[in-house]
Parts: structure tokens; C-alpha cells; sequence
């Protein structure tokens, strides 16, 4: 039997100014993320990102990218993906 490993993701969000960027990060804090914000390189946005290890599970992976949504869309942003990285540990 394979173990599972746990892998580190992290969740880009764009919303519009520091405000919502601080709003997001503190919804984020409450949800057990943690989380980095600065100007987007695009220079109208900020950047969110938010990131937690976990042991991939399909079920977890499709409610974890909802909960994003919906925090970006409470603070006026946008959800725009995850980038996964394999930690190794089993």
C-alpha cells in the first residue's frame, strides 16, 4: 500500500488594493492558511497568496478552491489558481 505524501499548495488571489488584500489575509488566518500579499506585477492589483500543506485528496482539493473563490469574490478580487509542490514527506 502506498502512503500518501503531503504536498505544500499555494493559491494565487487578486484583489483590488492593500484593503481587500488585509481583509483576505485575515479570512484566510481564520480558515488555517497562511498567506502573503503585495502589489501584482501588473501594478493594479495586489497579490494574495495563500498557501498549506496537505496529503491530495480530490474532494478537499475541489472544496479548498471554492472556499478561495468566495473569500476572493467577499473582498471584491478574483481566484486565478494553485501551483502545487511535493514535500517529500511521507
Amino acid at each position: 500500500m502506498r502512503s500518501a505524501r503531503t504536498r505544500t499548495t499555494s493559491h494565487f488571489l487578486y484583489v483590488p488594493d492593500r484593503v481587500a488584500a488585509e481583509r483576505a489575509g485575515k479570512a484566510l488566518a481564520r480558515a488555517g492558511f497562511r498567506s502573503e500579499a503585495g502589489p501584482a506585477s501588473d501594478g493594479d492589483d495586489w497579490l494574495v497568496i495563500a498557501t498549506h500543506d496537505e496529503v491530495a485528496e480530490r474532494d478537499r482539493e475541489v472544496a479548498t478552491q471554492e472556499a478561495m473563490r468566495e473569500i476572493a469574490i467577499a473582498v471584491g478580487g478574483t481566484y486565478n489558481g494553485y501551483a502545487v509542490r511535493d514535500t517529500g514527506v511521507d
